[in-house]
This record gives structure tokens, C-alpha cells and sequence, in this order.
């Protein structure tokens, strides 16, 4: 016993265990300040678990430092030295790391509008340096705090970035209802898990109306998500929630829809399912056939008629590239093809299904909102298309909701008939990515290696009528129709467009400096017809007192033609126009007739009637005062230089009111964002041509997966107005409507506005 406590107390002496007692002891210490710490500023359990490796990593090197100089120096000498030089090297190390690295690194990605990569540095530097930079600075750029609505508690809520390259682990968020947490901008993938009721997966974009974090208010209210029962959704199926949606679907506009809840196939029908439905008598059993109308090249056929066109390679019953009625080694998981659109209406009957009527097809394959937060852009380069090849079905594009392949590989058979014919959609291999928001006929006889299909199951009946109606669209005239008017005649259609001096009677009704970033006024003047009056909202850099400022005329999006905010209540971060006011630019916004508080009839700015239409083309020639007069009244004022005055249009802006540039000549040039031509309305309408009398420099921004504005669109109008080919340029991004990619968007305007300023 003596002997043990003789050791214990020799071995207490030992200078190397004092000073690894001690330095235990601080350790323990800074772990529980740090946890402290970590838990007030949200660092999150790396920045815990690498403090604690740190001290870990250490522990050696302060034994064997304490062990060479314990004759030497007292353990509060070693332990002093040791931590000086740890805590010395750590402050340098990971400033040097954080300034001349991470840092710089992650500037690069959020100039590429790599979230996820930038999302990835940031928490990489708050695992090992949180304190050399402004996190919350950064953080706001990079992300932002979502919520969800369920109408179900308890749920526990996953997440994953959609965009990155590399694969992640599902990362736990927290039980519905959410607590506060932010999540990288972009496409984000969901998954909701409650014992007894199915999973959930949902693709989104953040920010966006399913997260409650989009700047511009909602046209319509977005339906709580649902939780589906164990047992409720069929096997092989993906229940959709029911609620208002916006189809993306070219040619459809913004024309919201309201569908009950349905259910519809995960997957694109295989050849081993097709296979079993020729097993159990598919071709043969009559009900599935029943009350088709069997038309061949304009010729009625009965159902035995039919049939006889129904065949593989061999002549045996079967899908074309089948030989001997079964599908090719190997190929039993390939989404079958080469079937008429009754042999794909039969199977959805055997499954007691149908073929997805055209609407419901569209809410199943992109979110209910697609139009104003798209995951197109980023779930079209994870789908099969511009390829050699369909490949097995369920291995890329998931879509909004848990579905595969909705967006390439086979393009699919719908319900719908469009002129006498079947309508396919989602486009195939073959073809380029756009085609996933076309709605494209074909014959209903057609057995093409492209097209295949998937079914589904209405809760509600009803639905089909009228979704299920056949889809009826008029011809769109060819370019060649529209013809340019002489000089003469342009001349004669001008006089509408004159606009003559009038006293303003200008009036500050406010000026509020409290924003950070910019002063803003409120102005009204009399615009000179009906005795109206027109607000302007004046948005001026701060600091901007001793320098002329150039002026960018706004001309806003459609919301704010439909449901636009209280005037007082604009924001130009709303389209994240803030980076002009930054750059040292004033940002004006007038209230146009028909927009913000000079609504009468929404319909007029959205004609579908001849009385609408005639309303509207006095609205143009309201644009057109309205326009002259905002800038006779920037003129008036010397904090403004007269002669650098610039048009942007964004959306509406960027198609409508155009027409304004036909004959105000004082703008020094134009960036249209998702802007492009439109039909219906001049500068191309009633055969009239007027692009070509364009000619101020114009810079046009867009989106490859825009359904709304497709390619030809914005290509069609760059073609034919008149500027001069160096002073036009035309981008596309591999977006969506709206957002453009913030960063390169910024890039190429103040670019573009630097180069034709005075």
C-alpha cells in the first residue's frame, strides 16, 4: 500500500504529468467556452468536433516538449509557451487560410452563382476560423432562412443540394414545424419522413413560395403539403397534392389551373410491365379497348383493324422493336417504346389507370410555381437528352415531386388529343432540353422509338373534365407574315405616338433617407390626358449630392400589372435591381398607367378580347407619355444627367412596353431581361413589323429553359430590330424566366451601361 502511494505521489511530482494534467485541464475549459460560443453563434457541431481533434493533435507534442524540458522550465513555463505558440499559430494559420484561400475561393464560386460550392467554403471556414471574417455578411448572399408548411407535425425534414457535382448525405434540418434554418440559393431536394405514412420527396428552388422566402408575392395561395398514410398511394405511384399550379408548358402563359389531389407513375413504364400486360391478355381482353376511336391516316378502323398494326419486328403482337413478342436481352428495365398511343391508353386501363391528361402531366413534372422559382435549369442537365440512347428508367431527373425522367430519355404519350392527334410531352434522348416544355403532336398510330409513357390515377373523376378535353390552339402566323410599314405609313401611325412639352407640375409628396444603400422620393406629376396623375419613384445612391447621376427607367414584370405591393412599399431588391442604385446609378420607377396604383381593368394590359385589345393600344400610347414625361422631369433636374438615360425592362418590360423605344429617341440604350417577341402585340402584330426601326443599343438577357419566353422568342426579336450588329448582343443562361443568374447578370448590365455612357 505504502508503495502504491509512493508511485502515485512520485508520479503527481513527475513534471511531464503536470504539465499534461494542466493542459488537459485548459483544454476542457476552451471546449466548454467554445461549445459556449458555438451554440450563441450557430457555428454547428464541426466547429466543436475540430476544436476538440485540435487538442487531441497537440496532446503528444506538449508530453514530449514538457518531457525534453523538464529540467529546465516549471510546467506553467512549458504550458505557457505550448499554448502561446498553439493559439500563435492557429490566429496566423487561419488568417492566412481564411484571406488568401477560403476566402478567395468563395468569392469565385458566388461570382459563378455557385451556391453549393460557396455553401461548402463557408462552412468549412466556420468549422475551423470562424472569427476572421463576417459570417452573416457572407451568409446572406449565400443563403436564406426557408420554412415549410405540412398538414402534418412531427415530420422530420432532410435536405440536399440538387446542383452539386459530387454526392451528399442526407442532412437532418429538424421535426415539423420547422426551427429556424437557412439553405443554400438554388435547387434544393427534400425528403419527409413520419413513421406510418410515406416518404415525400420534393425538388425546390430557394428562394421560392413552397420555402415562404420569395421576394415577390404570390399570385395565388401555394397548398400545405401532405403527408400520405401508409397504404394510401398506390404501388409504384407518387401522390400530387392537389391546389393552383402554373402550367410550364410553352405557349401556356401564366394562367393558373386548380387539379384535385391524383396519383401518378414514379417511373416511365418498362418492358418487363408491358411484357406482363401481353402475358396476362392485353391485346385480347376488350375492355381495355373499348370506346377508342381507332383513326389511321383520316380512316376509321375497328378494334381487329387495329390490332393488325400492332405488331413487333416478327410480326407477333408487341411493341415495334420487340421480336417474337418480347423485348431484347438485357433490355427488361428500358422504358418501352414503339407503341401507338391506344396500346399505351390499353395498359393504363389494365393497371386501372390512364394516360396523364396534359395538365396534370405539367404539375407532376416541374413545382407549381415554376415560373417565377424554376428548377428546369438545373434538372434538365441531370435528364437524358441530345444522347444516343434511352437508358433504364429511374436513373437521372428527379422532378419536383419523386419523379423520374419526366424531363427526357422517352418523351410521353398523354391523354389529351390536339387536332385529331395524340400529344406527346417531356421530349426524348434524341432531343435538345427545350423540348421538355413542349407539348408536341403526334399521330396516334405513331410506334416511335422515342416515345413511351407513364400512367396515372384521379382521385377525382371529374378532372377530366375539362383537362381531359382535347386541346384546341390557333396556327401561329409564319415570320414571312409580318411585313415593315414604308416610311409614309410608319409616318401616319406615328401621329398616335406625339407627345407634346407640358408644365409637369411636379411635386415631392416625400423623400425617405432611412435604407442603407439608397434615398428614395416620391414624386408625382400631371401626365397631360384625363387629368391623370403619375407617381415616380426615385431611388438615388447615398452620398450621390455632388455628382450627375445617369438614370435607369424601370419597366417592371407583370405582377406588377396584376397584384403589385403599395407603391410606398417597392423594393428594388424585389428583381435584386439593388446592384444598379450600388453602382452608382439612380433607379427610376414610374407608375404606368395600368400598373401599381393605376390599375382600372387588369385585363386591358392582358387583352384576350377585341374591346381589350382596342383598350390596349391606347395603352401604348399611354406608355409612350408616360415615358416622356418621367424623362422631361429627370431633364428638369440637375442632379441628373440629361444625356445618359437608359431603359430596362424586365419580363413585360422587356416584351410590351418596347413598343415606348419606337419613338422616344432620348434613351442612350436598352437591357431587356427574359424579354423577346411577341405576336400579339406590336412592335410585331396585325402583320406589321416595327423591330426593324429599332436602333438604339440593346442588350438582352435569357433563359435556354424559358418556357414562358422561349429561345425563339428573344432570337426572333434580335434578328430583326435594326441596331447595328455591334451595338446589339443577345445571352443565354442556362436558367429559367426569372431569376437570371444573379452574378453574371450583374456583370454583363454594368458592363453594357458603362459602355454607351457619356
Amino acid at each position: 500500500m505504502e508503495t502504491s502511494t509512493s508511485i502515485l505521489e512520485k508520479f503527481k511530482q513527475n513534471k511531464v504529468f503536470k504539465v499534461v494534467s494542466g493542459y488537459a485541464i485548459v483544454a476542457l475549459a476552451t471546449v466548454q467556452i467554445a461549445s459556449l460560443v458555438s451554440d450563441s453563434f450557430g457555428f454547428g457541431e464541426e466547429f466543436m468536433q475540430n476544436i476538440i481533434l485540435i487538442f487531441l493533435l497537440i496532446l503528444p507534442f506538449i508530453a514530449l516538449v514538457a518531457w525534453a524540458a523538464s529540467s529546465r522550465f516549471s510546467t506553467a513555463k512549458i504550458l505557457s509557451i505550448t499554448l502561446a505558440v498553439l493559439f500563435t499559430g492557429y490566429g496566423t494559420g487561419s488568417y492566412v487560410w481564411v484571406n488568401n484561400f477560403a476566402l478567395p475561393d468563395l468569392k469565385q464560386k458566388l461570382g459563378e452563382d455557385d451556391y453549393v460550392g460557396a455553401w461548402d467554403n463557408l462552412n468549412s471556414m466556420n468549422s475551423f476560423a470562424p472569427f476572421f471574417y463576417n459570417s452573416d455578411s457572407i451568409d446572406s448572399d449565400i443563403s436564406l432562412p426557408v420554412s415549410l408548411n405540412l398538414n402534418e407535425d412531427d415530420v422530420e425534414v432532410y435536405w440536399k443540394p440538387y446542383t452539386a457535382e459530387k454526392d451528399y448525405e442526407w442532412r437532418y434540418i429538424g421535426k415539423t414545424p420547422l426551427p429556424k434554418t437557412r439553405l443554400p440559393r438554388g435547387v434544393i431536394q427534400i425528403k419527409l419522413v413520419k413513421e406510418g405514412f410515406h416518404e415525400k420527396d420534393i425538388v425546390e428552388a430557394n428562394p421560392s413560395y413552397t420555402f415562404k422566402n420569395h421576394p415577390i408575392p404570390p399570385i395565388f395561395e401555394i397548398s400545405n403539403i401532405e403527408m400520405n398514410k401508409l397504404g394510401t398511394v398506390p404501388d409504384g405511384m407518387i401522390a400530387i397534392d392537389g391546389g393552383r399550379f402554373i402550367p410550364a408548358l410553352i405557349g401556356e402563359g401564366v394562367t393558373d389551373y386548380n387539379l384535385s389531389p391524383y396519383f401518378i407513375d414514379k417511373y416511365e413504364v418498362n418492358n418487363e410491365e408491358f411484357k406482363k400486360f401481353i402475358d396476362d391478355g392485353g391485346y385480347e381482353i376488350f375492355q381495355y379497348w373499348k370506346d377508342m376511336e381507332f383513326i389511321k391516316e383520316g380512316e376509321s378502323l375497328t378494334w381487329e383493324e387495329a390490332k393488325e398494326f400492332m405488331v413487333d419486328s416478327t410480326g407477333r403482337t408487341g411493341p415495334l422493336s420487340w421480336e417474337l413478342g418480347d423485348y431484347k436481352e438485357g433490355q427488361g428495365k428500358l422504358p418501352v417504346t414503339g407503341i401507338t398511343w391506344y396500346e399505351a391508353q390499353a395498359f393504363a386501363r389494365y393497371k386501372g389507370n390512364i394516360l396523364p391528361p396534359m395538365y396534370h402531366w405539367a404539375k407532376a413534372a416541374f413545382p407549381v410555381t415554376e415560373i417565377a422559382a424554376p428548377i428546369s435549369p438545373v434538372l434538365l442537365k441531370k435528364s437524358n437528352f441530345s444522347n444516343q440512347s434511352a437508358q433504364e428508367v429511374g436513373n437521372s431527373g428527379i422532378g419536383a415531386y419523386g419523379t423520374y425522367d419526366m424531363a427526357g430519355n422517352v418523351t410521353e404519350w398523354s391523354w389529351n388529343i390536339f387536332g385529331g392527334r395524340g400529344l406527346t410531352l417531356g421530349g426524348s434522348y434524341e432531343d435538345a432540353a427545350y423540348s421538355a416544355s413542349l407539348a408536341t403532336p403526334a399521330p396516334r398510330f405513331t410506334r416511335s422509338k422515342l416515345i413511351g409513357f407513364r400512367t396515372a390515377r384521379l382521385i377525382n373523376p371529374r378532372d377530366l373534365n375539362p383537362f381531359g378535353d382535347p386541346i384546341n390552339r390557333p396556327a401561329p402566323k409564319p415570320p414571312s407574315f409580318y411585313k415593315p410599314f414604308t416610311d409614309s405609313e410608319f409616318s401616319l401611325y406615328s401621329r398616335n405616338f406625339d407627345v407634346g412639352k407640358k408644365d409637369l407640375n411636379s411635386k415631392v409628396i416625400y423623400i425617405d433617407e432611412s435604407h442603407p444603400i439608397w434615398d428614395k422620393e416620391r414624386v408625382q406629376i400631371d401626365v397631360g390626358y384625363g387629368n391623370e396623375k403619375m407617381d415616380i419613384l426615385i431611388f438615388k445612391p447615398k452620398g450621390s449630392n455632388f455628382n450627375k447621376l445617369d438614370s435607369i427607367i424601370l419597366y417592371p414584370g407583370a405582377n406588377y400589372y396584376r397584384n403589385p405591393p403599395e407603391i410606398d412599399e417597392v423594393n428594388p431588391g424585389e428583381y435584386g435591381l439593388d446592384f444598379i442604385i450600388k453602382s452608382g446609378r439612380a433607379l427610376v420607377w414610374p407608375a404606368y398607367k395600368g400598373s401599381m396604383n393605376r390599375i382600372n381593368d387588369m385585363n386591358i394590359s392582358f387583352p384576350r378580347t377585341p374591346d381589350h385589345m382596342r383598350m390596349f393600344r391606347q395603352l401604348l400610347s399611354n406608355w409612350t407619355v408616360d415615358t416622356s414625361r418621367a424623362i422631361d422631369y429627370l431633364q428638369s433636374r440637375n442632379e441628373f444627367n440629361p444625356d445618359n438615360i437608359f431603359y430596362v425592362g424586365m419580363s413585360y418590360g422587356g416584351i410590351y412596353t418596347t413598343h415606348v423605344l419606337l419613338f422616344e429617341d432620348r434613351f442612350k440604350a436598352a437591357v431587356l431581361y427574359v424579354g423577346g417577341m411577341t405576336s400579339g402585340i406590336p412592335p410585331m402584330s396585325d402583320g406589321k413589323n416595327h423591330f426593324p426601326r429599332m436602333k438604339l443599343p440593346i442588350l438582352m438577357l435569357n433563359g435556354r429553359q424559358d418556357y414562358l419566353v422561349p429561345e425563339s422568342a428573344p432570337q426572333s426579336m434580335f434578328s430583326f430590330i435594326g441596331t447595328p450588329e455591334k451595338d446589339k448582343r443577345l445571352v443565354f443562361y442556362d436558367s429559367g424566366h426569372w431569376p437570371l443568374p444573379r452574378n453574371q447578370m450583374i456583370k454583363e448590365t454594368l458592363s453594357w451601361l458603362d459602355r454607351y455612357e457619356d
